[in-house]
């Protein structure tokens, strides 16, 4: 038994031996083999993180409301409480949010943060109380239904103005598929890259030790044990520039977070986001398996010799 597992421990010695070999002999090929996939992985990675946080910026705009009524300065609170109640009463309105000017002021210097201060500056026709409409599923989707709705109210003598967010929202669904599909088109070509790559830094590999490989299948080494410190060495390759970029990426949202975290109350968001730990370890799977591909194409003619 203790024999065996020697025996074991020798043959993964020898692999793992062979795979750093062509590290060792080719350094530099290497590096710049890895330095490239770690560029294409944080082009990825950072389009992602953007994608992410443009989606929670959005989410909060368009979460918001699906209505906005804006009363008269001369409206008074039992006045607003019902019209409230009269506009939840009608059919395909789900909830509706009463703001009072003084309420409207000071969610406006919350939403500021740091700059909160510029609100008392300025005048209280700049914030009027308002009614906040949410629609059921049925009444939202329909555009038709939204606009009469909307016409509806504007008609109501203390209604200033009704406010739909017909376009902002297309737009804002608009760039927030934009944001996904540039997000996995780079994931894709970045998959494609790392594949590519080492496919060539492993072919060039198995060409400048075919001595090597002939020997081994002379003494009787078997495929698979010819292969394992190539295909270790491409997922080796490739998970460590997925690393390295995944570790540049915490560096810059560092630097980006220093420089916007003011910024984004501003913009109706919170603290900019980052990536989750599930997304991290599929992203290192991600590139473990792209590394795997690689070594395995290149491998091809190895097999069919």
């Amino acid at each position: 038994m203790e024999q065996q597992q020697g025996k074991w421990i020798h043959k993964l010695t020898h692999v793992l031996l062979r795979a750093t070999g062509g590290v060792r002999r080719r350094p530099w090929l290497h590096f710049f083999s890895t330095f490239t996939l770690a560029a294409a992985f944080l082009s990825f990675a950072a389009t992602l993180t953007v994608a992410v946080n443009l989606n929670q910026l959005i989410g909060g705009w368009v979460g918001n409301s699906e209505m906005t009524v804006y009363l008269k300065d001369s409206t008074t609170k039992e006045e607003m409480q019902k019209l409230k109640n009269a506009v939840l009463a009608i059919d395909g309105v789900d909830e509706v949010h009463a703001t009072t000017k003084e309420e409207a002021r000071a969610n406006f210097a919350k939403d500021l943060g740091a700059y909160g201060d510029i609100g008392s500056s300025l005048p209280k026709s700049a914030f009027p109380a308002s009614l906040d409409i949410y629609l059921t599923d049925e009444l939202s989707k329909s555009k038709d239904g939204r606009q009469q709705l909307a016409a509806r109210l504007s008609k109501v003598n203390m209604i200033e103005e009704v406010e739909l967010y017909e376009d902002w929202f297309e737009r804002l669904s608009a760039m927030s598929t934009m944001g996904r599909t540039a997000a996995w088109g780079l994931g894709i070509l970045a998959a494609v890259v790392a594949i590519l790559v080492v496919a060539a830094t492993v072919r060039t590999g198995v060409s400048a030790r075919r001595k090597e490989i002939a020997v081994m299948r002379f003494v009787g080494a078997t495929g698979r044990y010819v292969r394992l410190p190539f295909l270790i060495e491409g997922a080796a390759e490739a998970t460590i520039a997925m690393g390295g970029a995944l570790i540049a990426l915490h560096y810059l949202m560092e630097h980006v977070d220093g420089v916007l975290g003011s910024i984004m109350p501003l913009l109706g968001g919170g603290s900019i986001l980052r990536l989750g730990a599930p997304v991290l370890l599929y992203m290192l799977g991600g590139g473990l398996l792209a590394g795997v591909i690689g070594a395995r194409l290149s491998l091809r003619k190895l097999e069919e010799a």
